[in-house]
């Protein structure tokens, strides 16, 4: 049915209502087509590269791919979860355009399992920007509890401090709408 990712992209934002009281992407977090080359030091890692497949009798495993990055710079591209009720500093990002309740079983049904939360180092409420994003930070898969939801992140990237400051800025500028990051 979808020819290109974008096309799936551009139908599933719309269907989903995902364009309303959101930013454009600022220049910092915006995707180039064809995707430049990552930074020195920096190692690309896709969503599909997180878990092992197919998936089995144990249930989800994490890649070698994944496990050998943990505590490295990478660079991932997906979509901020809308509606996530999160901690300040924190935002989901996912492989598709998606949008979180929280009315019953919290993130359990809505976001895919590959979801990652990006970390920021300080607690500004970030705004929900629609459309691909890029981010580049450091990856940690030690467990942590997001102290706000009571949720646990498995997967986390900690944002590089030079886009942590420009997104605290722009946070500053623009606090995300109480529809766009509903917190419980």
């Amino acid at each position: 049915m979808f020819h290109t990712a974008a096309a799936f992209a551009l139908w599933a934002t719309a269907s989903l209502g995902l364009s309303d009281a959101t930013l454009s992407v600022p220049k910092a977090f915006a995707v180039s087509v064809p995707a430049s080359a990552a930074p020195r030091g920096v190692s690309d890692l896709k969503f599909q590269d997180i878990f092992q497949r197919p998936v089995g009798p144990a249930g989800l495993a994490l890649t070698d791919t994944v496990r050998a990055l943990d505590g490295k710079r990478v660079r991932m591209v997906g979509y901020m979860v809308k509606g996530a009720a999160s901690s300040p500093g924190l935002f989901l990002l996912s492989p598709l355009p998606v949008m979180a309740g929280e009315e019953d079983e919290g993130l359990a049904d809505d976001v895919p399992a590959t979801t990652v939360a990006v970390v920021l180092p300080n607690a500004v409420d970030v705004p929900y920007f629609a459309g691909l994003i890029q981010v580049t930070g450091t990856l940690r898969l030690a467990p942590r509890e997001d102290a706000r939801s009571s949720r646990i992140l498995n997967l986390s990237l900690e944002l590089d401090e030079k886009l942590a400051r420009q997104l605290t800025r722009l946070a500053r500028r623009h606090p995300p709408s109480p529809s766009t990051h509903a917190h419980p």
